[in-house]
Formats: C-alpha cells, sequence, structure tokens
C-alpha cells in the first residue's frame, strides 16, 4: 500500500482531519506566536535589568531616538509611496501603452534585491563613501535622508501593488458617469474612487510601514558604509550595535527596545483595521474650476511624468546601480565561501518553505471556509503578527523563548530556522488562504459525493486549483528568506547566510567582494521572482 493510499484512507476518519488541524494549530501556536511575542513575557521575568535601563537616561535617550527614527522615517516612506504610488498604480491599470508589461515588471524588480545588495547600491548611487572604487553623485551624505531613500526602493513595490489590485476591482463606468453628468475627471475620483480605494490604501500602509520597520541588513550597511553605524540608529540597528557591544549585558535595552516595537506596531495593525472599517474619504466639496484646469492639459501631464522621474531615479536607478562594479572589478571574489554562505541560505529557505506548506495548508483551508467564526477570525489575526512585528525584534524574542530550554551550541542552524519559518509563515498562508476563498467548496463536496476520500479531493480537485498560488506563496517566501538578515543576525552570530556574509564583507571594507556576491544573489532572487510572475500570469490565463 502506497503512503497516498495509507493517507487517503485514514483521511476519511474525522477524528485524523481533527487531529491534522489540531496539529497545524498546535505548531502554529508554539513555534510562531508564543516565540515571536516572549519578549514580552521575558520583559517581566527581567524586570531588574528592565527597570536598570528605564532609570538611565542616556539609554533610554538612544532607544527611544532609534524607535522615532524608526517610526518616523517608517511614515514618511509610507505617505511618500501613497502620493506617488497612486497616480503609479492608476497609470499601471488604467492606461494602455507600448511597454507596459515591462514597465510592471520593473516596478516589482526591487522585490527580487535583497536588502543587503540594495542597501549598497542606494548608498553607491546617492553618495560618495570612502573606499568604493565606482562613483556616486554624492548628494546625500545624510544618514537619515539615505534610510529614507532606501526603504522607499523596498515599500514602493508593496503600495503599487495593493493600490493597483484594489483599482482592477473597480468599475470605470462610475467615474464615465460622473462625468457625463458634468465633473471633471479630478472631480470624479476623488469623489467618487478614492472612497472605494480605503482597503487598498491600508493593506498598502500596513504593506510598506511594517516592511520599512523589519529593515536591518540593508540600513546597516548603508549606515557602516557611511561611517555612522555607531551613532544613527533605528530600532533594528540598536538591537545589532547592543548585541555586537563588547563587555555589557544588552538584556535590558534589548527587551525594552523590542517591546516598544511590538507594542506600537500591533497598536499600528489594529488603528489600520479600525480606520479600514470607519474612515470615510470622500469630500464633498467641490471646486470646479481649479480641478477641471488639474485634470488636463500641462498638469496632468506634469503629474505622470514627476511619476515616472520618481520611479526611475528614486526606485530603479539606485536599485540597479551596484552593477556597475562589473565595468570597474578591483579583485577576486572568495567564491568559495560565497557559495558556502548561499548553500546555508538554501537549506534554510527550503527547510522554511517546505514546513510552511505542510503546516500552513490545513491552516489556510480553516481560515478560507471558516473566516465568519470567532476562531477564524483569531486566527486570521494571528498570522498577521509575524508580519508586523520586525523580523530583528521576531528574532531576539524568539532566541529568547528557546534560550530558556538550554539547548546545545549546535541548535543554531535549527533556531535560525525557526526564525525563517516565523516570517515567512504568513506569506505562503495568505497566498493559499486567498486562492481557496475564491473556490467554491461544492466542488470537493461533489468529489465526495462520487465516491472521493477527503484526501484525494482534495488533492485532485481543490489543490489542482490553487496549485499556482502555493508555488507563488513558496517562492516569495524562499526569496524573502534568501534575503533576510535581521532576524539571522539576532538569533545567532555562527549561522553566516548570504545576507550576513555580505554584511561582514562590507564591515571589513571589502566593497567589491560585497558586490559581487550580492549581484550573485540578485540574480538568484529575480530568476525566482520571475517565476512568480509567469505562474501568475498562467493562472490568470486560465481562469
Amino acid at each position: 500500500m502506497s503512503i497516498f493510499k495509507r493517507i487517503d484512507d485514514l483521511s476519511s476518519s474525522p477524528r485524523i482531519r481533527k487531529g491534522w488541524f489540531s496539529a497545524a494549530l498546535i505548531i502554529f501556536l508554539t513555534l510562531i506566536i508564543i516565540p515571536a511575542v516572549f519578549v514580552l513575557l521575558e520583559a517581566v521575568i527581567e524586570w531588574e535589568s528592565v527597570s536598570e535601563v528605564l532609570g538611565d537616561p542616556t539609554m533610554t535617550g538612544m532607544i527611544w531616538g532609534a524607535v522615532s527614527n524608526s517610526f518616523s522615517i517608517a511614515l514618511i516612506v509610507t505617505i511618500l509611496d501613497i502620493v506617488v504610488g497612486l497616480p503609479m498604480a492608476w497609470i499601471l491599470v488604467r492606461r494602455s501603452f507600448r511597454g507596459k508589461r515591462y514597465l510592471d515588471t520593473l516596478i516589482d524588480m526591487p522585490l527580487a534585491f535583497p536588502t543587503a545588495a540594495v542597501g549598497i547600491s542606494v548608498v553607491m548611487f546617492w553618495g560618495a563613501p570612502e573606499g568604493v572604487a565606482i562613483p556616486g553623485l554624492g548628494l546625500v551624505m545624510s544618514p537619515y535622508l539615505i534610510v529614507i531613500l532606501l526603504h522607499t526602493v523596498f515599500t514602493f513595490p508593496y503600495m503599487v501593488r495593493s493600490l493597483a489590485g484594489i483599482l482592477d476591482q473597480i468599475d470605470p463606468s462610475f467615474e464615465t458617469a460622473g462625468m457625463t453628468l458634468g465633473a471633471s475627471r479630478l472631480t470624479a475620483v476623488r469623489t467618487i474612487t478614492l472612497p472605494l480605494f480605503r482597503a487598498g490604501l491600508v493593506t498598502g500602509f500596513i504593506l510598506c510601514f511594517a516592511r520599512s520597520l523589519s529593515e536591518t541588513g540593508g540600513t546597516y550597511i548603508a549606515l557602516q558604509m557611511l561611517g555612522v553605524s555607531s551613532s544613527f540608529f533605528t530600532g533594528p540597528t540598536f538591537i545589532k550595535y547592543m548585541k555586537d557591544l563588547p563587555g555589557a549585558d544588552p538584556t535590558g535595552a534589548l527587551i525594552v527596545v523590542s517591546v516598544i516595537m511590538i507594542v506600537l506596531a500591533v497598536a499600528l495593525l489594529l488603528v489600520a483595521k479600525y480606520m479600514m472599517n470607519r474612515l470615510r474619504l470622500p469630500w464633498t466639496k467641490v471646486w470646479p474650476v481649479w480641478e477641471r484646469r488639474l485634470s488636463k492639459g500641462l498638469a496632468a501631464r506634469s503629474k505622470d511624468i514627476l511619476t515616472f522621474v520618481f520611479l526611475f531615479v528614486i526606485v530603479i536607478l539606485p536599485s540597479f546601480y551596484i552593477f556597475a562594479y562589473l565595468t570597474a572589478p578591483s579583485g577576486v571574489a572568495d567564491l568559495n565561501s560565497l557559495f558556502g554562505a548561499i548553500g546555508i541560505s538554501f537549506a534554510i529557505a527550503g527547510i522554511a518553505v517546505v514546513f510552511n506548506i505542510v503546516f500552513g495548508i490545513p491552516m489556510a483551508i480553516y481560515i478560507a471556509r471558516n473566516g465568519n467564526t470567532r476562531l477564524g477570525v483569531l486566527l486570521d489575526n494571528l498570522v498577521n503578527i509575524p508580519l508586523i512585528i520586525p523580523t530583528t525584534v521576531l528574532g531576539l524574542s524568539l532566541s529568547m523563548f528557546w534560550g530558556s530550554f538550554n539547548l546545545p551550541a549546535g541548535a543554531a542552524f535549527f533556531l535560525v530556522t525557526l526564525g525563517h519559518i516565523s516570517f515567512t509563515y504568513p506569506l505562503v498562508v495568505r497566498n493559499i488562504t486567498g486562492a481557496i476563498s475564491e473556490v467554491d467548496p461544492s466542488y470537493e463536496e461533489v468529489a465526495r459525493t462520487l465516491g472521493a476520500k477527503p484526501f484525494r479531493a482534495f488533492s485532485k480537485v481543490l489543490l489542482p486549483i490553487v496549485q499556482s498560488s502555493v508555488i507563488a506563496g513558496a517562492i516569495l517566501a524562499f526569496t524573502r528568506s534568501l534575503g533576510e538578515t535581521g532576524a539571522t543576525i539576532s538569533i545567532s552570530k555562527d549561522v553566516v547566510t548570504v545576507p550576513v556574509y555580505i554584511m561582514d564583507l562590507i564591515e571589513q571594507g571589502q566593497y567589491y567582494q560585497g558586490a559581487v556576491a550580492a549581484m550573485i544573489l540578485i540574480v538568484i532572487c529575480f530568476i525566482l521572482m520571475f517565476g512568480v510572475r509567469y505562474l501568475t500570469g498562467r493562472r490568470k490565463q486560465g481562469a
């Protein structure tokens, strides 16, 4: 009897099916959620250390400065993304022009770039750091502004995708009706279409804000290249600085900054959900003369031109500038160490993806099929927690949780893998949940009526329908794991993944070697991201 036949037979038992979901639920809570927020309990356990930090004005000043930098930068970047992302989404959805497909792909390119690579590239483009052979513009050397420019590269695609996805579902005939009744295009869009953007705006806001808060590797590399990594901090880079600080016990400071960032991040999610339910965007007041002027002619063309200038000058060119190193090689890269780090990265990412698919599918099925129940709503919200908690904080919390079990020193690889499982889990579950929600349950019911057992109905009916979303979620999680730095360094310094390897090279001033490693990782991630677009395109064509 084959293993699949055995599983099919076992699936007939309601007890077995409940056991599968129960196992997935227990694993979700014990391996992902509880370790992710364990630092909150650690704050109580280590209250003496925490109180010492809170009583130290110098340390609290550094912590609040780092947290303030993180949240203010994230807010500025997100607002910038909204202002420019809205017209860009409009161009992608409502305009038809030659090369539109290539533009659509180009916008997603920064998602395929590891953060460490983008950190090098952005500083090379805007600044003129010492030791870098490739000349940059030398326009920006302010760490605060550099980090804003860097985070904009990471977050802009999230905003455009969120807004374009909503706009694609809005019937343009609403605007046409408004303009037929005498409204200008701007008036029709502002009073009719924008109110329907609420869900997309909130989704984009959460994704961009959370992505900026979590960014560690690229930010630290940028600050290191500017020579300010020990004087200018964001929340995640402060955690790295304290962990690397010799002599002192950083536990209290690490707990304080982590708790602050978790509480503020969760509060952000709650506020965003409240806004999604309560916010009202339409403005009833109309300025016919001015809005008609702004709807056409030079004003409209200027808006489109500035949008494209922003895309290419702020997002695309700084992302690709690292490839300028190919024109001026200045050394030999240590390929043995590089491919060793790539092997570790692939092993961690592969294990995380397989784990999340096996235990994420039952969770996704339950949320999709029971989304209106109390447990379904609770699980739907809990899945978001690893997504909004900064990965550096998540890694620190996880290391504290598992450190309490006195695991052997050789468990570092295991712990880093668990950390990557935590922050990639929502990517897999969200993709699969969305796909299953669109599938009529009657398909499986018909298969069951015709004699198929539950597992066979799932594998032969449901899985083929949603398999492109499963693969897409897996590839997104894989590339996200490959580019992650913050969670890895928070858990262990002994596990050298590619982003950590690149960061170590930059700390040693080996910019050429770091750039070569970054470019190789970019190519790998780009191939995987291209696979996502190919699979998504096939799914749309087959719909």
